[in-house]
């Protein structure tokens, strides 16, 4: 155990407890607003439970000056003098559900849907807050977790996988920021395998329902008769096999003459994704405007994008039970049994992340000429200009 100085308690700002040599004297650096907040504790244990005594805040109270005092606390404990423990300097300590919310808030922009944040909120809300919303983050044990995921680990796997995922990551953060002393109870590795079978030994996999590839080109002639602003924009998605939302978000500034440039904050894995653009894809984008817009959303109608389900209910019109993200599995079945082209070229058309960390290491080269071939002839492919 290292020895407080006063230089470590003046340029610390990393939160969590840092204890001195002697007389139960710890440091504890929170978060504040603007600032790191540092606070200078004892502590004891009484009946089994440990319980910090406050002895001020720094710089009030200096390094020196808390010694002293940790050591008159100490040696009125050993007395057996009767202590009152005040904890009216103590910072308050958050509950389960104050910290999440504060970290879902804080952390919301590394989702790159609004969705993923609402999904964070409600998961807490319906399955976890109502056991242990109000317990401190300290109090939570193993038990609480598995009150939490027990009932719904058989019958709701994937989302009860998810939940448990979700409390680890909170109380990981709040063990980084020195509100939590104990282990993670929601460790899966080590911990909860060994109380709960395995989640890829239980649930059946569900893929998103897909077009098979041979039934794209006749579902495309439907959508070019329907002049909706839904339906050219699912051609184009049909014609790039891009996520919807990186469609929808689609703005003229990163169509650069025939390449669609997006930018990482809008790809699934926060890196930037090159498009190679077919011949097919520039001519439905010279429907919307013959001379190429320079700024805003490329799909939208009186200066309004459309929702991330107007594609869906499109195409449950036309094909019911699919699903829009499954026109790309309809591509990438269709690259490896009729195109006859790499495995790298299809999975980097789909901005997917292939390999082992090695090959990603040396493989530096987007294949941006050779997936311009492959879309190219994707394209020719869903238009009918091919026999494949």
């Amino acid at each position: 155990m290292k020895k407080l100085t006063h230089q470590f308690v003046n340029n610390v700002t990393k939160p969590g407890r840092y204890f001195d040599q002697a007389n139960n004297l710890h440091l504890l650096v929170r978060q504040g607003k603007y600032e790191p907040k540092k606070y200078f504790n004892v502590r004891l244990a009484r009946r089994g439970r440990r319980i910090d005594r406050s002895l001020g805040t720094f710089p009030e109270v200096s390094l020196s000056e808390a010694r002293k005092l940790a050591t008159q606390f100490m040696a009125k404990v050993n007395s057996g003098e009767p202590i009152d423990v005040d904890r009216t300097h103590q910072p308050t300590e958050p509950t389960f559900k104050e910290f999440t919310l504060d970290w879902i808030e804080l952390n919301k922009g590394q989702w790159t849907n609004h969705k993923h944040y609402c999904q964070w909120l409600r998961t807490m809300e319906q399955y976890v807050h109502p056991f242990i919303g109000e317990k401190k983050l300290d109090d939570i044990g193993t038990n609480d977790v598995m009150r939490i995921l027990k009932p719904i680990w058989a019958e709701k796997t994937e989302t009860a996988s998810r939940v448990r995922e979700r409390i680890e990551r909170i109380l990981n953060a709040a063990i980084a920021g020195g509100l939590r002393q104990n282990r993670n109870p929601a460790s899966w590795r080590g911990h909860l395998q060994f109380l709960l079978p395995a989640p890829s030994k239980m649930r059946v996999i569900k893929h998103h329902a897909s077009v098979p590839y041979t039934q794209v080109p006749g579902l495309y002639e439907k959508l070019k008769i329907n002049p909706a602003l839904s339906a050219i924009t699912l051609r184009f998605l049909i014609l790039t096999a891009a996520r919807t939302s990186e469609v929808i978000g689609c703005r003229w500034e990163e169509i650069q003459q025939t390449t669609w440039n997006i930018p990482p904050e809008r790809m699934k894995g926060r890196r930037p994704h090159r498009v190679p653009l077919s011949t097919a894809a520039l001519d439905l984008l010279r429907e919307l405007d013959p001379a190429l817009k320079t700024e805003g959303l490329v799909f939208s109608s009186g200066g309004r994008g459309l929702s991330n389900m107007a594609m869906l209910q499109l195409l449950r019109s036309i094909e019911a039970g699919k699903t829009v993200h499954g026109f790309r599995s309809s591509f990438r079945v269709w690259a490896a049994e009729k195109a006859g082209c790499s495995s790298d070229a299809a999975e980097l058309s789909l901005a997917h992340v292939s390999g082992s960390a090695i090959k990603r290491t040396y493989m530096r080269s987007d294949l941006l000429d050779l997936r311009r071939q492959l879309m190219e002839a994707w394209a020719n492919y869903v238009l009918g200009h091919t026999h494949e």
